[in-house]
């Protein structure tokens, strides 16, 4: 095995979901497939209420975030299709999740009315590509966060050049109707924190597009967080970049203190 194979599959674990997208990393054809990380439940601690306006929701990357975020949303009355690049991941969300169910990404995103994109940053330019134009004026919810060691230097740069995740990602997307929710804890805490007695924990959310900005807001209360809409459209997300003060369990009192809103 050459030293750059060795390094290829020891970071394989954290790069998995790429395999999603073959199109991202066509050097992955001469290589063995790269096992995705293992999904891990995090147990829903509070009762979720039921929602009196049902909607579809597409989950495409059914891993930590997008099967908590699909669980929660299911158990509020939603109905949800996870898909994966892992068949079995998906099957195994939707047995998992009374109520689901499992397809691929594009059934996900003819299916939902409004579509959970839980990838690595990274890997948005391969969603574009192969997904793009069936995503274009569909809602769009983007938890992805940026990590270098991951996602890589091309990445990293188109951050830099859009000076937030929200405004780089939508370069990628035009004609998607995209918000930034979700990216500012881990999988756990929502799982925790979800519809917790006394103060709610906040979601900050950014979008150009009031009316899908609406429907999440609608989605972020309808599994007992506090939604939290950020003036200034996607290019307000740089507010609540993971690393930065909006970052973690806060309430909303909380986050306007540290956001200056």
């Amino acid at each position: 095995m050459t030293p750059s194979r060795r390094c290829f599959l020891s970071i394989g674990v954290a790069m998995g979901a790429f395999a999603f997208f073959p199109s991202l990393a066509p050097s992955l054809a001469q290589d063995a497939a790269i096992p995705a990380r293992p999904f891990v439940a995090e147990p829903i601690v509070h009762p979720i209420p039921p929602t009196t306006r049902p909607m579809r929701i597409g989950v495409i990357g059914s891993g930590n975030i997008g099967g908590t975020l699909g669980e929660l949303w299911a158990r509020a009355g939603h109905q949800v299709m996870f898909s994966d690049r892992d068949p079995a991941l998906a099957q195994d969300q939707a047995r998992r999740v009374a109520g689901s169910r499992a397809g691929t990404a594009a059934e996900a995103i003819a299916y939902g009315e409004v579509l959970f994109v839980a990838v690595p940053f990274g890997a948005w330019p391969a969603v574009a590509r192969e997904h793009g134009a069936a995503l274009k004026g569909k809602v769009v919810l983007d938890p992805s966060n940026l990590n270098v060691a991951r996602d890589g230097a091309a990445a990293e740069a188109a951050l830099k050049k859009a000076g937030n995740t929200g405004d780089a990602v939508a370069a990628w997307l035009p004609g998607v109707r995209l918000v930034r929710a979700f990216n500012t804890a881990g999988y756990g805490e929502f799982a925790k924190q979800a519809a917790r007695p006394g103060a709610k924990m906040a979601i900050p959310l950014a979008s150009n597009d009031a009316a899908a900005l609406a429907i999440a807001v609608r989605l972020v209360s309808d599994i007992g967080f506090d939604p939290m809409p950020v003036p200034g459209g996607l290019a307000a997300s740089a507010k609540f970049e993971t690393r930065g003060p909006g970052a973690g369990v806060k309430t909303v009192a909380e986050l306007r203190a540290v956001m200056g809103l």
